[in-house]
């Protein structure tokens, strides 16, 4: 019984570790992932801010190389103007496809794949558009700078445009952060829950029912240590109280005196008195009492 009872509580106690091992084990897996995803989703929100930026750098560049009459400074200005191109391209490329230099994800939600390829925002196609026509500016020769010059006129027209489109791709992104956030915040509250009702778990189906057998052990224990006190007091007492004759007592073959240890003779009576616990009464045997009867 005792082996039963042992045997299952181990069962129940491993049983109730190996859940809070599994818990642990499954909600740092998927805490973990959450925030790879919102590192991630702060990189996405930070470059298509950027995209913002280096679309309004663009038009100001391309508007000051139009207007621009000294030759170093239009050297310098079509290579900040590239730089800008390049790196809009690239960051462009990195929202829409990921990119694991950057920390962007491959994958994007329904949301921004609609911003970005379908009406009214068409964010892809006015971006390649808008990079297009920079780039045809940038490599123009110097004569094509022209007030009138169509690669101007749609880079100043498209720049607002882009800002606007842009500004709600940049606020999509900052939604499904905050969303995540919330989302990363209720998965704790979750595994937090879990885990509590595990530990009410162990302490009422494994703890409680242990501490009980433990104190009926230990009580059963400590009675029978009592009785068994009891007894040895009990035998000690007894064997306290206990005289007994051993060995040879000389006794005489005609009288039935015994000698004692010091040579004397005694009665019968006298001597098993002295030597132990019995008393004698006195009557006559059935011969004895036919002899005096007869006399």
């Amino acid at each position: 019984m005792e082996s039963n009872f042992t045997k299952s509580m181990t069962l129940r106690y491993l049983l109730a570790l190996g859940v809070l091992a599994l818990i642990a084990i499954i909600s740092d897996y998927v805490l973990q992932k959450k925030i790879n995803t919102e590192l991630s989703r702060g990189a996405v929100v930070n470059i298509s801010g950027q995209q913002r930026t280096l679309s309004q750098r663009i038009a100001f560049y391309a508007t000051r190389l139009a207007h621009s009459r000294s030759p170093g400074e239009r050297a310098e200005l079509r290579r900040e103007l590239a730089e800008a191109i390049a790196l809009m391209e690239s960051s462009l490329e990195g929202l829409i496809s990921g990119d694991s230099t950057l920390n962007l994800p491959a994958h994007s939600s329904s949301e921004i794949q609609a911003i970005y390829f379908s009406p009214p925002h068409s964010l892809r196609e006015k971006v390649q558009k808008f990079l297009a026509e920079s780039k045809d500016l940038e490599q123009a020769p110097d004569s094509a700078f022209e007030q009138d010059n169509p690669h101007l006129q749609h880079l100043a027209s498209a720049a607002t445009e882009l800002l606007y489109s842009l500004g709600e791709l940049v606020n999509q992104y900052q939604k499904e952060g905050e969303d995540g956030i919330a989302r990363l915040q209720r998965l704790e509250r979750t595994v937090m829950v879990i885990t509590i009702f595990v530990l009410l778990f162990m302490a009422l189906f494994i703890f409680r029912p242990m501490v009980k057998r433990l104190q009926a052990y230990l009580i059963a224990r400590q009675q029978a240590e009592n009785e068994r006190e009891k007894l040895i007091t009990e035998l000690r007492e007894a064997l306290a109280s206990v005289k007994t004759l051993r060995g040879l007592v000389p006794i005489c073959a005609s009288c039935k005196k015994i000698r004692d240890d010091r040579g004397y003779w005694n009665e019968v009576e006298d001597y098993v008195a002295k030597h132990s616990e019995a008393d004698f009464t006195h009557g006559f045997c059935p011969d004895c009492k036919k002899m005096f009867d007869e006399e």
